[in-house]
């Protein structure tokens, strides 16, 4: 027992005499990497952007960490008047006039107006955004529907607004409400489904935009803003049903840039206006709402060159342009470089006279400033004409057509395979597709034969409709 207590006190004491634990160096340590930690956090934060909490509009600078919102819209249809008494004096003076008055091209006329303007509102949503549009019908004796051109409704088919397709036209003194998700970047629009209706005014801009990092061609381009977006509408001085009377097609009286124009009768009406910096690069959306004619127009801006970077909401290579020819329902996007002398400059919109002469319209680029300025001036030994529209003026080395130019985006691998390929996938859609030899006397009852582009290993097909 004695040898027993003499060794536990000897190990007692070998424990006291080792060295005790330092307490203060191990919370020096813990607080050292507590900090480390709190910096990197810190660090983290301040150079992750942020979603906002709150907008006020969905017309926003969209962030690709957003939330998508939902839009909530209201749209009016009633039949409305140019040089209505909200007017009062404001066209005479060439003063600001209220959002309610509708100058047209200088001649009164009835419109079928949404929220008493023209054109529609122009809708500005970013990318995935919800939309819920209230549409209320308030013209008497009309059924109609809107369609979303641009976006595939591949969620909601059934709010694509075809009538007697994806829903029922809607009767008068009624609402309806459509509900889709904005799947489809780009310069859009939206229109009644009858034509006559989108002559009368039915018609508006649909731009989603997404996030500049997302943006291929976001470095093209200082400023993309609502107020650079263009809409073109033929305009005459009949309401649609009023001219659909006769079996020939009207004539158009005027363009309307943005629900303003003039005409010989009244030249000195107020026009669109469209105000830039010296230096800064503007992106322009430009959208052809069309008419009863639905004539090809071309676009010009005075001793300006401008670079085509998009069409129909898909961005593409770009290209140096003195003009831009489009279709009725077509959309362009242009970058406009603000480098020529602080003044006011002509945007001209002219029809293909081959459809109808002497049919135009105008609208001001005004320079702010009074000074010249001092910037190199665009190279114009490559500048081209874009035309949408195929024609023999094709093969000219000037002209620059839709097969001339490239997407920004690779080809999907669906698409990018053997024609055999691609017909065999077509045959459960209701068309056939079959390689032929091209027949210059071919009639509506036999296959229609089609030229392709050089990229595909046949040069035609024919196209038949089963039942």
């Amino acid at each position: 027992m004695n040898s027993e207590k003499k060794d536990d006190i000897a190990g007692i004491r070998a424990l006291e005499q080792l060295e005790k634990p330092n307490y203060m160096l191990m919370s020096i340590q813990r607080i050292i990497v507590l900090f480390v930690i709190s910096c990197c956090v810190v660090v983290i934060v301040y150079y992750t952007p942020m979603p906002e909490e709150y907008f006020e509009s969905c017309d926003r600078v969209c962030n690709e960490l957003d939330w998508p919102m939902i839009c909530r819209v209201k749209l009016v249809v009633e039949v409305y008047k140019t040089f209505s008494k909200s007017c009062g004096s404001c066209t005479a003076d060439g003063g600001p006039c209220p959002s309610t008055c509708i100058s047209g091209d200088g001649r009164e006329r009835g419109v079928l107006a949404v929220n008493r303007g023209l054109p529609a509102p122009a809708l500005h949503v970013c990318h995935n955004d919800i939309l819920v549009v209230d549409v209320v019908h308030r013209a008497a004796s009309h059924a109609l529907a809107l369609h979303w051109r641009g976006q595939p409704q591949k969620e909601t088919p059934f709010m694509d607004g075809a009538p007697m397709l994806t829903q029922c036209p809607q009767p008068a003194y009624t609402t309806f409400q459509y509900k889709f998700r904005a799947s489809a970047v780009g310069t859009h629009m939206y229109h009644a489904h009858s034509a006559a209706d989108a002559a009368d005014g039915l018609a508006g801009a649909f731009v989603v935009r997404q996030s500049p990092k997302l943006d291929p061609i976001r470095g093209l381009y200082d400023v993309d803003t609502a107020e650079y977006t263009i809409f073109i509408a033929e305009w005459g001085h009949s309401m649609g049903p009023l001219a659909g009377i006769s079996s020939e097609i009207p004539q158009a009286e005027s363009l309307l840039i943005n629900g303003k124009g003039k005409t010989e009768e009244n030249p000195n009406k107020i026009l669109s206006k469209f105000l830039v910096t010296p230096g800064k690069r503007y992106r322009f959306r430009m959208i052809y709402g069309g008419g009863a004619k639905g004539c090809p127009v071309k676009m010009s801006i005075t001793e300006h060159i401008v670079k085509l970077v998009a069409l129909d909401g898909h961005s593409v290579e770009p290209v140096n342009v003195e003009s831009i020819e489009i279709n009725r329902g077509e959309r362009a996007d242009f970058v406009l470089h603000a480098d020529k002398d602080s003044k006011t400059y002509s945007i001209k919109i002219v029809a293909a006279e081959s459809c109808q002469k002497e049919l135009k319209g105008e609208a001001e680029l005004v320079y702010d400033g009074t000074t010249e300025n001092t910037f190199t001036k665009d190279d114009t030994n490559d500048v081209k004409v874009f035309c949408s529209v195929f024609s023999d003026s094709c093969n000219s080395d000037r002209i620059v057509c839709l097969n001339e130019l490239n997407s920004t985006h690779k080809m999907p691998e669906q698409l990018s395979g053997s024609l055999d390929f691609l017909a065999k996938g077509c045959t459960n859609t209701g068309w056939l597709y079959t390689p032929v030899t091209p027949n210059p006397n071919y009639n509506m009852h036999s296959p229609h034969t089609i030229t392709l582009p050089s990229v595909y290993p046949e040069s035609s097909l024919s196209i038949i409709a089963i039942g």
